[in-house]
């Protein structure tokens, strides 16, 4: 199942086991330093505005519980990534689940903070062109869930979700309008008030907004499947667009999807796994929205244990690019995976891994027009991560 960025934990489905395995030669990619290098850090999120201006978000630091992480921004210039003034929280305990960039005067960055043990409290930070500064509505705008994800439409327009806690409660939707944040009523899954989660968002004009989740469905009286869904913003209401049911009536097998890119109200990609929670096993899952429906796309899942996180357009419509992770045939280690779409099929691209330990892509980007694509995750072993960045092109 796919497991959230922000949290103490880092595997997506079951890819990720410690020691070393095979890498595949880079296809195109090539690994990019970005600071900081042994201090256990990680990138979850990653934006762009050109082949110059680029943002990445994680964090580092942390305890084993967890305790003490402090939150990463990194900036490319177009030359070199080099680490940002990140400014406090006033807690001890935070870190960066995704960031969003609609100029290169204005970036958003969600994630959490944590006052207390137990104890959680979204958090966003905002670029002005100058410095990063906390917003302080965003607590109460979200208040009850962490920050997952954002998307940076202009100065007064962006939106975030919130979620990853707990069973009993919902995600949660939030709009900056240029001075607060503010929570929004958006409607829930028919499934007689379970609980549901939201996963990402992505936004492709102030008119065209998507957001996918997940929700408890029930199998039959005593056993409850996971089934996907998404949320659309047309410019005048928020809606529930059904995506595929899982395959079977098994509950233990479930779709998660923990990325989204949103091109046009007729396009747009959403990314994952196909999960198995009895054996943890899993495979990529990619979907497909054409302007009348969602629908599962056939992704290439080498190895085991397949994952997809992040999805991004790369100048045309014909060609996306989705990264997650998997473990080889034969081996025990969760390595880099790259997908490339070229308008009619979808295709494994090589791409380069650390030298020692899993390494995996947790988030994408590019620009229209840009030459680079950017992606982050980590490489390592446990307790000892470092931020990864490959960029093809």
């Amino acid at each position: 199942m796919l497991v959230s960025r922000i949290g103490a934990g880092v595997a997506i489905g079951a890819a990720l086991v410690l020691g070393a395995g095979p890498a595949l030669a880079a296809g195109g990619w090539s690994i990019v330093a970005a600071p900081p290098t042994g201090q256990d850090a990680q990138l979850n999120g990653v934006a762009t505005t050109s082949d110059s201006d680029a943002w990445a978000v994680g964090y580092c630091c942390a305890a084993p519980n967890f305790l003490g992480a402090k939150p990463i921004i990194d900036h490319w210039n177009g030359t070199a990534w080099s680490a940002a003034t990140v400014p406090s929280t006033g807690y001890s305990t935070n870190s960066l689940a995704a960031v969003s960039a609609s100029s290169t005067t204005d970036a958003w960055a969600v994630g959490r903070s944590e006052p207390q043990r137990y104890t959680w409290y979204p958090l966003a930070m905002h670029w002005n062109g100058t410095a990063w500064s906390v917003s302080t509505s965003f607590l109460s705008a979200l208040g009850g869930q962490l920050g997952i994800g954002v998307a940076d439409i202009s100065p007064t327009d962006a939106y975030a979700v919130g979620g990853g806690l707990g069973s009993a409660h919902t995600g949660l939707v939030a709009q900056w309008n240029g001075s607060t944040w503010t929570r929004l009523d958006v409607p829930l899954p028919k499934n007689n008030n379970m609980s549901s989660d939201l996963d990402a968002i992505s936004a492709d004009s102030a008119s065209d907004v998507w957001i996918v989740g997940t929700y408890l469905f029930e199998v039959n009286s005593s056993d409850y499947s996971e089934e996907d869904y998404s949320l659309h913003w047309n410019g005048s209401a928020w809606s529930i667009v059904p995506m595929p049911r899982n395959p079977g009536t098994n509950p233990n097998v479930g779709y998660a999807l923990g990325g989204i890119k949103a091109n046009s109200p007729t396009d747009v990609w959403a990314v994952g796994e196909l999960y198995n929670s009895l054996n943890y096993s899993s495979s990529t899952l990619i979907e497909h929205y054409n302007g009348t429906k969602w629908s599962v796309v056939p992704s290439p899942s080498p190895g085991t244990g397949g994952a997809l996180s992040g999805v991004t357009t790369s100048n045309a419509s014909n060609n996306v690019w989705a990264v997650g992770s998997y473990t080889p045939s034969g081996s025990s280690v969760a390595q880099t995976l790259t997908l490339n779409w070229n308008g009619n099929a979808w295709s494994t691209v090589a791409s380069p891994n650390g030298s020692t330990g899993s390494s995996l892509l947790y988030s994408v980007a590019t620009t229209p027009g840009a030459a680079i694509v950017q992606a982050v995750g980590i490489t390592g072993v446990y307790q000892a991560y470092n931020p990864l960045v490959e960029q093809n092109g």
